[in-house]
């Protein structure tokens, strides 16, 4: 098995890699997989060293509570922060969805040895009307997504949780928000 990565050159991934080490997951990141011309990745895969396995999400849009009954999954990081994902925006950069495609799903099989993992997206934000938001998740599971986490609840969850009195030389992005809580410009 490779290692455990940490290196990432994706802000949105390094977000979402400090939410998920924040709740006790080891996350690997960039793991390559064949495409047509050249590789790809699916941004982050995560272990849960603490599963509830007895309690499975059944939440598709996951809240912090839910990721314990998640014990493996595939994460991608899409994080068009101004854009909610539509259908018609999945259709319009179908790229948005090969982490579930067969390539990369062989490999995420290859990376956890079994099939027992989840697809989960991490997004800006689903659409607002509850029409256009059942009508997305409905796309999503209908193209193999087993859940989606919103942006918003990994940013409150990371603002909560850093604490002004520790140091968090290890990640500028902790310590940035470390900082602008220590001087006031964030609140919890």
């Amino acid at each position: 098995m490779e290692e455990w990565g940490i290196r990432i050159s994706n802000t949105n991934e390094e977000i979402v890699r400090q939410f998920f080490e924040k709740n006790d997951f080891l996350v690997k990141t960039n793991l390559k997989y064949p495409v047509i011309r050249g590789d790809s990745d699916i941004d982050l895969m995560v272990l849960n060293l603490n599963p509830d396995s007895m309690n499975p999400p059944s939440n598709f849009v996951l809240s912090v509570k839910d990721l314990k009954g998640i014990e493996k999954a595939a994460i991608e990081v899409k994080g068009w922060h101004t854009e909610r994902f539509t259908p018609s925006l999945i259709k319009n950069f179908p790229r948005i969805l090969n982490f579930v495609s067969e390539n990369a799903q062989d490999t995420a099989k290859l990376f956890f040895k079994t099939t027992q993992f989840k697809n989960i997206i991490v997004l800006s934000k689903l659409p607002a009307t509850e029409k256009s938001r059942n009508q997305t998740i409905q796309f999503l599971k209908e193209n193999g997504v087993d859940h989606v986490i919103e942006f918003k609840a990994i940013i409150e969850f990371i603002v909560k949780e850093v604490e002004m009195n520790k140091d968090y030389e290890y990640s500028e992005f902790l310590q940035t928000v470390r900082l602008l809580k220590v001087y006031g410009n964030l609140s919890t």
